[in-house]
């Protein structure tokens, strides 16, 4: 059995120190977030840190490493500087469901069949194509789905509104119970009109029926 090389065991942990590094400035981005651009970079970052424990130059392999990170932030760089850049280097959603039609052109130009499509809508917990708004499959590679207006789960602020709504309405209600039921309006008592006629002719049998108790 061969001695160690304690060389090597420095090496290693250098490199794995600078990939460490290097890596960590390249981005904190998973391998599912990853654009075409940054894949390639990682690809070649970890096949040229392998070299110096194959028999590279150590100095060499880092200056390439350094030079194809800095090359991809770079890259990003320019993308937010000339949009244009985007459409080369990352490229732009597509569209896969419209207001709950699927778009078959379209799975053929990102080479997807609808069994693939259905997949990614079960993974998401969506039952039926009709219930999507838009569905789309991002430059990384991610699938984005939105719901229909009348499908979107009821968010915080939304509930809220719904419970001060209620509440209104129910102090409302318990408002118009606590009061006394109104009196009916008093009815009207028609005026009587009394005729002066037999009054004065009451009065003058009552006089004759005095005068003829006094003559008596």
């Amino acid at each position: 059995m061969g001695s160690l090389d304690f060389s090597l065991i420095w090496k290693t942990l250098l490199t794995i120190l600078y990939g460490t590094l290097i890596l960590r400035i390249a981005g904190r981005k998973s391998l599912a977030q990853m654009t075409v651009a940054q894949t390639v970079v990682m690809l070649a970052v970890g096949t040229v840190l392998i070299e110096p424990l194959v028999g590279s130059e150590l100095i060499d392999t880092f200056v390439l490493v350094a030079v194809a990170v800095f090359t991809l932030i770079a890259i990003e760089y320019s993308e937010i500087r000339f949009p244009f850049l985007k459409k080369i280097f990352t490229g732009h959603p597509v569209v896969l469901i419209e207001n709950g039609e699927m778009k078959r052109e379209r799975l053929k130009q990102v080479r997807m069949t609808i069994q693939q499509l259905e997949m990614e809508l079960r993974q998401a917990s969506i039952s039926k194509v009709s219930d999507v708004k838009w569905g789309t499959i991002e430059p990384n590679g991610r699938f984005g789905f939105i719901l229909k207006d009348e499908l979107q789960p009821v968010d915080r602020w939304e509930f809220e509104r719904l419970l001060d709504r209620l509440a209104s309405i129910e102090k409302s209600i318990n408002g118009h119970s606590n009061e006394s039921p109104a009196e009916p309006p008093p009815v009207p008592i028609e005026n009587k009109v009394e005729d002066s006629r037999s009054e004065d002719d009451v009065f003058k049998k009552l006089v004759a029926n005095d005068k003829k108790n006094s003559t008596a």
